[in-house]
């Protein structure tokens, strides 16, 4: 019967294995979804290293002691490559393969230092080795590194959020945890290699990390699976606006109020316009009712480019793009509730009339405009509606 920590070695082997398998078997794959299996399978390569130190076995086989020192130095990058293609904040070009260099270079300094060192002093049996203030400082990189790209990857996941508001005018079904269970899992695992230096512990926490990648990866629609109907997505990442011309690259955070916007070469007379056809839009189709609405689908009815229209919003109105439809629907919730042939409906019907996906999203907006919850607002006003339990949450 093989022991706990047999199954867990050979587990955390497999279980990669078997996860970059089923991604490169998947039909229509993603560059993000290319940056996984490829991390995946080093992380295959680099659990087997590992797993000799964890097991004290390396004596076994000298010649691989020191071959798992540049794995570290891809773990980060592939992180970051992978947060940045999901959540469609890359740009074009060659320069992402650069993130790789390091752990180029260290496998460059490491192989004639390895290939020529014997194996009695890789085992320890002849002292401390003449080449341990290399390792030293080689292990100062994979540290400083780690917490490197953990940091970018949390600036890449604070913009994404941020970037949501902009486009889309219901949030609640984008899910951010498939991010966070990555840049929290790596994050823990440099704390093990920076406040404990054993190998048993480290190969155990990512084995767990692998595991942890598997199920929540599986659960995770999309990731090692095709894709459902459009409708039934639960979108990973925001869809990703277009290349902007010169002219409008000054506005690529719209959401922030204090961005100028001077440099992007729209007119006030501009401006105005988009704005007015913008309201009339609103007035005579209701495009806000559309739970699905996107700043692009209202974009590409204006005929403006996505980046101007959430530019005229911001100034025009001082909201985000999801500020603003949902300012809307809350308006035309209230005005259903002055209508008595509507109030026999529940509060959460007219919620999702005028565009709400979630009780959670209607309660929430309703609050931050009115400063009351909507059962309140109603028994203020007096209004005889409906009772729905479900429209408080």
């Amino acid at each position: 019967m093989l022991s706990d920590w047999r199954v867990i070695y050979i587990g955390g082997v497999f279980i990669p294995l078997f996860l970059f398998i089923i991604l490169i078997g998947k039909p229509q794959k993603s560059t993000a979804d290319k940056i996984l299996s490829a991390w995946l399978f080093f992380a295959a390569i680099h659990q087997v290293l590992m797993g000799g130190y964890a097991y004290n076995n390396m004596s076994d086989l000298p010649a691989l002691i020191g071959w798992e020192v540049p794995f570290p130095f891809l773990h980060g990058p592939f992180l970051y490559l992978y947060i940045l293609f999901l959540t469609g904040q890359q740009r074009r070009g060659w320069k992402h393969i650069l993130h790789f260099v390091p752990a180029l270079v260290v496998a460059l300094i490491l192989a004639p230092v390895l290939t020529s060192m014997p194996a009695q002093e890789k085992l320890g049996m002849t002292g401390p080795s003449r080449f341990e203030p290399l390792f030293r400082w080689i292990v100062r990189g994979i540290v400083i590194s780690g917490v490197v790209y953990v940091i970018l990857s949390l600036n890449l996941l604070y913009r994404h959020r941020r970037n949501v508001a902009v486009q889309f005018s219901n949030t609640d079904k984008i899910t951010l945890n498939w991010l966070r269970y990555l840049i929290g899992g790596m994050g823990v695992i440099w704390v093990v290699v920076i406040f404990f230096q054993s190998a048993s512990s480290l190969y155990l926490v990512v084995a767990l990390f692998i595991f942890f990648i598997g199920y929540f990866g599986i659960r995770q629609v999309g990731i090692f699976s095709n894709p459902p109907p459009a409708h039934e997505v639960y979108l990973p990442a925001v869809v990703q606006l277009p290349e902007m011309p010169p002219a409008v690259m000054a506005v690529e955070d719209v959401a922030d109020k204090k961005v100028k916007y001077e440099k992007s070469g729209l007119t006030e007379a501009a401006a105005s316009g988009i704005y007015a056809a913008l309201n009339t839009l609103m007035q005579e189709q209701h495009c806000y009712k559309d739970a699905g609405l996107t700043l692009g689908d209202l974009a590409k009815t204006l005929e403006v480019h996505p980046a101007v229209l959430s530019q005229v919003i911001n100034s025009k109105e001082g909201k985000s793009f999801y500020d603003y439809i949902n300012a809307l629907r809350v308006a035309a919730f209230i005005q259903l509730l002055q209508q008595p042939e509507q109030q026999r409906y529940t509060l959460l019907a007219l919620a999702f009339e005028c565009g709400f996906n979630s009780k959670t999203s209607f309660n929430r907006n309703f609050k931050k405009i009115t400063q009351l919850s909507p059962s309140s607002y109603v028994k203020e006003m007096h209004i005889h509606i409906q009772e729905d339990d479900e429209s408080e949450g």
